[in-house]
């Protein structure tokens, strides 16, 4: 017979009767086309006794038992999936509604949560709290930047931790006593999560962190202003331009690593949020502690369908918990809200306060523009050539190789002339000093006093007192040259202090001293010559051990 009209299409047929169910499987048994169990037969007994009767199907020989135990396997299996077991299976604990193949429900296999849900659609059932005061909060800082939500400034204040401790004893006044504890990174659900924990004797294991799917929307340049007024015009932008889905009205961005999130892009990370929980636990009553206010009103609208542009209705205040969120709740919450003149009057003052920030944004980029061109300086414009200009030959041939900067491009020809005799007057010049100033150390010598160190006391009266032995040098290599201090002396009491003995002074242009180059082989030798001096060397090693020796001796 054909399945009933409940039943999904996939189902196999079923059999009605016992008899039919032991035909069909006795018909399987007899007729496998996998086995060809159905012309199986033992060998026969005389080959005489079939070629008498000159049948080719002779079937006096006895069937073997291993087809036999089989044909009775799949005769009693045919009986018992189609027949009247099936029927029992069914009647006893058959759900109509539900898909089953042969009578027997198949599992309802969890996966990516979609939203709205349908009532009774979760396994689980959900209280959502918002974390209680924090030390930002109270100071009215907005902060959505993950990296700064372990920070301590945003931990719990007193006020905070009272908040919480009023809601854990209302729960256990009403008996609830959450299963699972699901919290965020942040400070302060950190330490919400604890108090919920030693109040309500949650177990460790029970209480679960998030890491990720329940970190707050990011406000991006927004983020460190003050909480009130750009929590205002945030909820007045997402009013105006989120839409059903909230796909639209984000925050300008900026460049602090503070992302600047649609609530589109929240959603997906509740979505996510869900889906493991659903998956990881069934029956469970789980407690949510978000870190804001408007991720648990959000998670609400989508589970209620409600559409995102609305979702600042529903916000959380810090401290406030909602039992078992559903739809019908959420829905009926919805309406006094959105009827409520507070929201009203949020939404205006946010409209202004929008308007205000974007202007802002817009004057600092502005700002920014304008100190850009002071720094780097405005391109300058090209001059129009005059329409009758006739190019000269030289840029006829650049334009002819595809060039046509005539203005940047100087003529190198011309300025590598002009260099040429600059070159040739400068080496002129000095073949002429040198000359003179070789006449002038040959005819008159200059005298070789003693030098001196140069010193400058407090007093100021003298630069040069304290005299250096002959033979010696303040350098480690004499230094000649062929310029002579002046005579007159600009110093205190100083005179004419050459550097060295002019008559030291060669025509060599090499005015350091020469020193030989000692290749890699010999700086090896040295190193590994000095090496074998140094192990050499007694370290009192020895005589050490003499003398403990004589003391263990006496």
């Amino acid at each position: 017979t054909a399945p009933s009209h409940h039943q999904p299409h996939h189902n196999i047929i079923t059999m009605k009767t016992p008899f039919a169910s032991a035909f069909v499987g006795f018909t399987a048994s007899r007729f496998d086309p996998h086995l060809g169990i159905g012309s199986r037969r033992m060998p026969q007994r005389s080959e005489s006794h079939c070629a008498e009767k000159e049948d080719p199907d002779c079937h006096d020989e006895n069937v073997s038992r291993r087809s036999l135990l089989h044909s009775a396997g799949l005769t009693i299996a045919g009986t018992v999936t189609a027949g009247p077991l099936s029927a029992l299976f069914r009647f006893l604990g058959a759900d109509s509604d539900s898909a089953n193949v042969g009578g027997v429900n198949a599992v309802n296999a969890m996966g990516l949560v979609q939203f709205p849900c349908e009532p009774g659609e979760l396994t689980n059932t959900y209280h959502m709290m918002r974390a209680g005061e924090s030390g930002l909060e109270a100071e009215g800082i907005l902060s959505t930047n993950p990296l700064f939500l372990t920070n301590r400034e945003d931990a719990l204040t007193d006020l905070g931790t009272a908040q919480v401790e009023e809601v854990c004893n209302d729960l256990m006044s009403k008996g609830i006593n959450p299963s699972v504890v699901k919290y965020s990174l942040a400070a302060k659900c950190i330490d919400t999560a604890n108090i919920v924990a030693t109040t309500m004797m949650v177990g460790r294991n029970r209480i679960v962190p998030e890491f990720t799917f329940m970190d707050p929307r990011g406000a991006g340049l927004w983020d460190g202003k003050p909480l009130a007024s750009t929590e205002a015009a945030i909820w007045a932008m997402d009013a105006a331009e989120a839409g059903d889905e909230g796909r639209d009205g984000k925050p300008p961005p900026t460049d602090d690593g503070t992302a600047n999130e649609t609530l589109f892009e929240q959603v997906i990370r509740l979505r996510q949020l869900m889906s493991v929980l659903e998956t990881q636990y069934s029956g469970d009553t789980i407690l949510l502690i978000f870190p804001d206010g408007t991720s648990p009103a959000l998670l609400s609208c989508l589970i209620s369908g409600i559409p995102l542009k609305n979702v600042h209705a529903l916000n959380f205040m810090p401290g406030e918990l909602r039992e078992d969120v559903t739809v019908e709740n959420s829905l009926e919450l919805l309406k006094e809200r959105l009827s409520s003149p507070r929201y009203s009057e949020v939404l205006s003052e946010g409209k202004d306060e929008l308007s205000h920030l974007r202007n802002e944004h817009k004057e600092m980029l502005l700002a920014e523009k304008n100190s850009h061109d002071l720094l780097i300086g405005a391109k300058p414009k090209q001059s129009v050539p005059p329409k009758q200009r006739v190019p000269t030959p030289n840029v006829q041939s650049r334009r002819a190789f595809g060039d046509n900067d005539e203005t940047l491009r100087p003529d190198i020809f011309s300025a590598g002339a002009v260099g040429t005799m600059g070159a040739l007057v400068m080496w002129r010049a000095d073949e002429d000093d040198s000359d003179k100033s070789d006449t002038k150390i040959e005819s008159k010598p200059a005298p070789v006093p003693m030098p001196m160190l140069a010193y400058a006391n407090s007093e100021g009266a003298s630069m040069f007192e304290h005299p250096i032995s002959e033979g010696t040098s303040v350098f480690e290599h004499p230094i000649t040259s062929s310029l002579a201090l002046p005579e007159g002396n600009f110093y205190a009491s100083a005179s004419t202090i050459p550097m060295t003995d002019t008559s030291a002074i060669s025509a060599s242009s090499n005015v350091f001293e020469d020193v030989p180059v000692v290749s890699k082989r010999d700086r090896i030798e040295a190193a590994e010559k000095a090496m074998e001096e140094y192990l050499s060397q007694d370290d009192g090693g020895d005589a050490w051990l003499t003398s403990m020796q004589d003391i263990a001796m006496e």
